[in-house]
């Protein structure tokens, strides 16, 4: 997961190992994609970054956006590993939360937005990974869902943590395929890792796993 900090103190770094962490000094634009659930934050220099997550030094509205303040970094990495935790791409206050970083975050005041929400199948289990015509045992969490739009078929999940997969990612050898026991190498990509060394997959077209 990928986070933009924004005029916030470095130490903040520290608080977030196993994240993608972008440090910026100033920012002059932040711009908030539903459709992905991402931020381009914009700098004076006209360059940007897009990001999972901001944290910034004084309030942007939006969802997955956290302000740095009373010291709260600890509130917020682990608002940010909970997100990790729930496999979520988005992170929003509850309306009627009550928020106090003197304590641990309480998940009952997030509403967290899954990746996808809307699952038609899935597959969690042993799955065959080829990179560059090398096979990699792993284990699987699949799903997927039917574009109502196009009619187009969309699968994405998760591989967990293994060090071929993660080491082929950081390569830039992202293009693989995968295959579920008695099923067919179905065409993917390696996309982002998260906190706990999982690295998600998306694909499009007929899924690894049994669909009509």
């Amino acid at each position: 997961m990928k986070v933009a900090l924004i005029d916030v103190p470095d130490r903040m770094i520290r608080m977030l190992p196993g994240f993608a962490v972008v440090l910026l000094d100033e920012a002059v634009g932040y711009e908030f994609d539903p459709r992905c659930d991402m931020w381009t934050v914009t700098a004076p220099n006209g360059r940007t970054t897009t990001a999972r997550v901001i944290v910034t030094s004084f309030p942007v509205p939006g969802p997955n956006a956290f302000v740095f303040e009373h010291n709260n970094y600890r509130y917020i990495a682990r608002c940010l590993r909970m997100m990790g935790l729930q496999d979520a791409r988005r992170i929003e206050v509850r309306p009627e939360a009550r928020i106090s970083y003197r304590r641990k975050p309480d998940p009952h005041n997030y509403i967290f937005t899954p990746y996808e929400s809307d699952l038609d199948e899935t597959h969690r289990g042993p799955a065959v990974l080829t990179v560059d015509g090398t096979q990699i045992d792993v284990k699987v969490h699949l799903m997927g869902h039917l574009q109502p739009i196009d009619g187009s078929y969309r699968w994405y999940g998760r591989i967990f943590a293994d060090p071929d997969v993660t080491s082929a990612h950081k390569n830039g050898r992202n293009d693989v395929t995968v295959r579920i026991p008695g099923g067919q190498d179905r065409a993917g990509r390696l996309t982002e890792v998260d906190p706990w060394g999982n690295i998600r997959i998306t694909g499009s077209g007929r899924p690894p796993f049994p669909y009509p």
